[in-house]
C-alpha cells in the first residue's frame, strides 16, 4: 500500500508542476441497483447520487471539483439551478422522467484528479436509459462497470457489444468490471461465466473481479485502485512530453548563464534546476510503472479473497467439523460449569448434586433435529451418507426410501428397526375425485396371508372394522381386484395387471373393501451392528422396499462428531407413487427442515403442491426454519448454476401463482451430495454451518438460557441462605464463620461464571 500511495504522491506533484489538459472522466455504468451511486458516493464521500431498491438515477450526473457546492440541471423542459445540497436531493427523489444532464461540483479530493459520471441502470427505463449510458461511456477516458453477483444476463451482454464497439478505438484496459457481492460471498461461478463472455463480447481480456460495495475496506481499495490507475494514465500522457522539456533544459541554461545580475541568475537557474529535479522524479515514476502494475494486481487479489468463496480440498475421507460449532460449544460450556460446582468441595453439603445431575443430563441428552424431505432421487440418502463418510443408507435412480430414518450418535454403528404391533392399509386412496387402487398395499396384503407372523386380520366396510379369516379375506381382495380391473378378468387364474379409477359411487354400491388392520405376533425393535457383514446384510434384506408397510421407522446409530447434537431425519420421497408415510412428513415438528431440489429437473417443475401442502404451512416460523437445497449442482454448467439459483430464489421469494406464499429472502444452497461424500463440495459444509445458526436462532439458544436461569436460580437461592447464616448467627471470627464467607465468594464467583457463559452463548447465537 505504501508503495502504491508514494506513486499517487508523485503523480498529484507534478500534476501542479505540468498541466495536461482537461482531467480524466470515469463513468460508472451496469444494470440498476448494481451499487453504482453506493460507490459514487463513497468515492466523493457525501449521499448525493440517489440510492435505493428499485431504479433511482433518471439522468446522467457529472461530478467535478469546486471549492464550494453548486448544481445545474439542463433537460428537455429547461435548465434549473440548485446552490444547496438539499435542493438537489429533493429535486432527484422527485424526478420522474429519465434524461438530461446535471452537473455537480463539490470540494471532494478525489474529483481534483478526474471527472466522475454516475448513470442510469441500463435496464432502468428501457431505451432512454442506455442511450444515456452510451453517451456516458462516449465521454468517458475510463469506465467502471458493475455487475449484479449473479453476473452477466442477457440485457448485460446485448450493452456491453454496444460498449465494445463505442471502445474499439479505445484501451481495454481502461474498462475494469466488478461483480457487487453485497449478498454474501461469491462461489466463483459467477465470475468465470461472466469472464468467458466478456471475452467473446471484447475480443479480448477485460478486468473482472469481486467487490462488496457495502464494506468500507473494498471501498478504500477500489479508491486506490482507481487513484492507481489515474497516476499511472498521467505518467504514460507524461512520458510523451518528457524528450520534448528534456531537449529544451540545456538551451534554457545557456540562456541562463549568460545572465549578469546574481539575483535575476540564481531566480531562473533555480526554476530550471527544479525542473529538471521534477523530471528526474517522473522518469523514475515511469521506470517503476511495471512494479506498480504488480502491486496493483496484488491489491485486487486482496478485494477478490474478502469476497469469493474458496473452493474446498478436503479429503474424501475428512468427516464434517464445523468452523463455528456454536451447538458443541455452547452445552460444553454450561456442562463443564456444572461439572465443576458438582466437584467443588465446599458446595458438596449444600447443593443438591441430584438435582444439578439432572440438569446436566438434560443438557447432554438434549438432541435438535434435522428433517430432509424432497421429491426421490433428489439425493437426501446420499447426503446423509456423506455426513457419515460411508455408505449405509440405500440411494439409486428410483425411490429407495421406504420409511422416515432417523440418524442420530452412537459409540457404534447400529441400525435400530421398529416394528409395529398392528398397521392399517389403504385400498384404494382418492385423487382429483377418482379414486384409485393402492397396488403395493394389495401385493403386500396377499404376501402376508401366508405368513404366520400374522395373527389377527380385519376389514373396514362402509366405516367399520369387523375381524375376518384368511379365506375371506382372500376373497375380498380377489373382488377387489376384480372391481378396479381395465377389462374383462380372463380365467378365475388369472389376476388383473391394470387398474382403472373406480367412482365413489361404485364404491358404495359394491360395499368396495376400504381398508385392512393386520396384528402381528412379533413386534418391537430389532438391532443391527452395521460393522459385522452379516449382520449388515440382515438389516438390507429387512429393509428392503417389499417391507415398507411393516416398519414404522429406523433409528442409525453412528459415531460421527457431528451427530452428538442433531439428529437427522430421512424421509421418502414426497413425488413417489406411494404414499404411505406422506402425512406422517408433514405433521412432523423439527428444528430445521432442508427442503431437496434436483437441479437438472428444477427449470421444469419444482412441485409447488407439495411445498403448499408439506412443507410450507402459513406460518413465518415454519417458513423461517426452511432450508433449499439444490442438489447435483456439479452436473450444471456455471452458467446453468446461476440461472438455476436465481430461478429457486425468484419463484420462492415473488411465486407467480397463489400455489406457495411468498417467502422473503429464502434460504438457497447449491450443493452436490455426492461431491459431499467424496470431499469435493464446499456447499455441503456451507449448508451445515448455516443449518447449526439457524437452530441456535430458533430454538437453540432459548433452551441454553432457561438452562443458565435454572442454575443461576439454584446459585442464587443457596447465597442467600448462606448470607442469612452468616449475618444472623451469634458466630465470632473464627472457622465457622470463614468458611461461610469462602462458600459465599465461591457462589458469587459461580454466578459470575453462568452470567459469563450466558453472554458468551447469546454471542454464539447473533454470529
Amino acid at each position: 500500500m505504501t508503495v502504491l500511495s508514494n506513486f499517487i504522491a508523485q503523480s498529484e506533484q507534478l500534476q501542479e508542476f505540468i498541466d495536461l489538459g482537461e482531467k480524466p472522466s470515469v463513468a460508472i455504468l451496469g444494470s440498476f441497483n448494481t451499487g453504482k451511486s453506493t460507490l459514487l458516493n463513497s468515492l466523493i464521500g457525501e449521499n448525493i447520487s440517489p440510492v435505493g431498491t428499485l431504479p433511482t438515477t433518471n439522468c446522467l450526473l457529472h461530478f467535478d471539483y469546486a471549492d464550494s457546492f453548486s448544481a445545474k440541471h439542463t433537460g428537455v423542459r429547461g435548465k434549473c439551478a440548485f446552490s444547496d445540497r438539499a435542493g438537489l436531493i429533493a429535486f432527484l427523489e422527485r424526478q420522474q422522467s429519465p434524461g438530461g444532464l446535471i452537473d455537480i461540483k463539490l470540494p471532494s479530493p478525489i474529483l481534483r484528479k478526474c471527472r466522475l459520471i454516475d448513470t442510469p441502470g441500463i435496464d432502468a427505463f428501457s431505451h432512454e436509459s442506455m442511450q444515456l449510458a452510451e453517451q456516458a461511456a462516449n465521454e468517458a477516458t475510463r469506465i467502471i462497470y458493475l455487475f449484479h453477483q449473479r453476473g452477466i444476463e442477457n440485457y448485460s451482454r446485448l450493452f456491453l457489444y454496444r460498449l465494445a464497439s463505442i471502445w474499439k478505438n479505445k484501451n481495454l484496459e481502461d474498462i475494469s468490471i466488478w461483480l457487487n457481492c453485497i449478498l454474501g460471498g461469491c462461489d466463483g461461478t459467477s465470475l468465470e461465466t461472466t469472464r468467458t463472455e466478456l471475452r467473446k463480447i471484447f475480443l479480448g481480456k477485460v478486468k473482472l473481479n469481486a467487490i462488496n460495495t457495502l464494506r468500507q475496506e473494498n471501498i478504500k481499495s477500489i479508491r486506490l485502485f482507481l487513484e492507481v490507475e489515474l497516476a499511472r494514465d498521467f505518467f504514460n500522457n507524461l512520458a510523451k512530453r518528457l524528450k520534448k522539456i528534456d531537449r529544451e533544459i540545456p538551451g534554457r541554461l545557456n540562456i541562463i548563464s549568460k545572465i549578469k545580475d546574481d539575483s535575476h541568475f540564481l531566480s531562473e537557474f533555480w526554476t530550471t534546476r527544479e525542473t529538471a529535479k521534477k523530471l528526474l522524479s517522473a522518469t523514475q515514476s515511469i521506470h517503476s510503472i511495471p512494479l506498480i502494475r504488480k502491486e496493483t494486481e496484488e491489491l485486487i487479489k486482496s478485494i477478490n479473497i474478502q469476497n469469493v468463496i474458496k473452493k474446498a480440498s478436503a479429503p474424501g475421507r475428512q468427516s464434517y467439523h464445523l468452523n463455528t460449532p456454536t451447538i458443541k460449544e455452547s452445552k460444553e460450556l454450561i456442562l463443564e460449569l456444572i461439572n465443576q460446582l458438582i466437584q467443588e468441595k465446599q458446595l458438596k453439603s449444600l447443593l443438591e448434586h441430584s438435582k444439578l445431575r439432572l440438569l446436566y443430563d438434560e443438557i447432554a441428552k438434549e438432541r435438535f433435529t434435522v428433517m430432509a424431505a424432497g421429491g426421490f432421487s433428489t439425493g437426501k440418502s446420499t447426503f446423509f451418507n456423506a455426513l457419515m463418510k460411508e455408505k449405509i443408507l440405500p440411494t439409486g435412480s428410483g425411490p429407495t426410501t421406504s420409511f422416515t430414518t432417523r440418524i442420530s450418535y452412537g459409540n457404534e454403528k447400529i441400525a435400530t428397526v421398529y416394528l409395529p404391533l398392528q398397521i392399517t392399509l389403504p385400498i384404494y386412496e382418492s385423487t382429483d375425485g377418482r379414486n384409485l387402487i393402492c397396488r403395493d398395499e394389495l401385493n403386500a396384503l396377499e404376501r402376508w396371508l401366508d405368513n404366520e407372523d400374522v395373527v389377527n386380520l380385519e376389514i373396514c366396510q362402509d366405516n367399520r372394522f369387523r375381524q375376518v379369516d384368511r379365506q375371506e379375506m382372500t376373497t375380498l381382495l380377489t373382488k377387489t381386484r376384480e372391481l378396479f380391473a381395465a377389462g374383462v378378468v380372463a380365467g378365475s387364474n388369472r389376476l388383473p395387471v391394470a387398474f382403472r379409477p373406480v367412482s365413489s359411487k361404485t364404491i358404495v354400491r359394491k360395499k368396495a373393501l376400504q381398508m385392512v388392520r393386520l396384528t402381528f405376533k412379533n413386534s418391537g425393535r430389532q438391532d443391527f451392528c452395521l460393522s459385522n457383514p452379516a449382520s449388515a446384510k440382515e438389516f438390507k434384506e429387512l429393509t428392503k422396499p417389499d417391507n415398507a408397510f411393516r416398519i414404522a421407522g429406523i433409528n442409525i446409530q453412528h459415531p460421527s462428531e457431528l451427530l452428538k447434537h442433531i439428529d437427522f431425519l430421512d424421509t421418502p420421497g414426497l413425488d413417489s407413487v406411494q404414499k404411505y408415510y406422506f402425512n406422517e412428513i408433514r405433521v412432523r415438528q423439527c428444528d430445521a427442515y432442508l427442503v431437496f431440489l434436483n437441479a437438472r429437473h428444477i427449470l421444469h417443475d419444482m412441485d409447488k403442491e407439495h411445498l403448499k401442502h408439506v412443507l410450507l404451512p402459513r406460518r413465518l416460523d415454519y417458513i423461517e426454519k426452511c432450508f433449499f437445497v439444490i442438489n447435483f449442482s456439479d452436473t450444471l454448467t456455471p452458467t446453468q448454476r446461476e440461472t438455476v439459483l436465481n430461478y429457486v430464489r425468484r419463484s420462492l421469494s415473488n411465486p407467480s401463482s397463489s400455489v406457495i406464499q411468498a417467502i422473503p429472502n429464502p434460504k438457497v444452497f447449491l450443493i452436490s451430495a455426492l461431491g459431499g461424500f467424496t470431499g469435493k463440495d464446499r456447499g455441503v459444509e456451507l449448508l451445515l454451518k448455516n443449518i447449526e445458526k439457524g437452530i441456535m436462532q430458533y430454538r437453540g439458544w432459548d433452551f441454553y438460557r432457561n438452562k443458565l436461569d435454572e442454575l443461576y436460580i439454584t446459585l442464587n437461592d443457596l447465597s442467600e441462605k448462606t448470607n442469612r447464616d452468616l449475618f444472623q448467627s451469634n458466630l465470632t471470627y473464627g472457622e465457622r464463620k470463614n468458611k461461610l464467607r469462602r462458600i459465599l465468594e465461591i457462589l458469587r464467583e459461580s454466578r459470575r461464571k453462568v452470567k459469563h457463559v450466558r453472554s458468551t452463548i447469546y454471542s454464539l447465537r447473533r454470529s
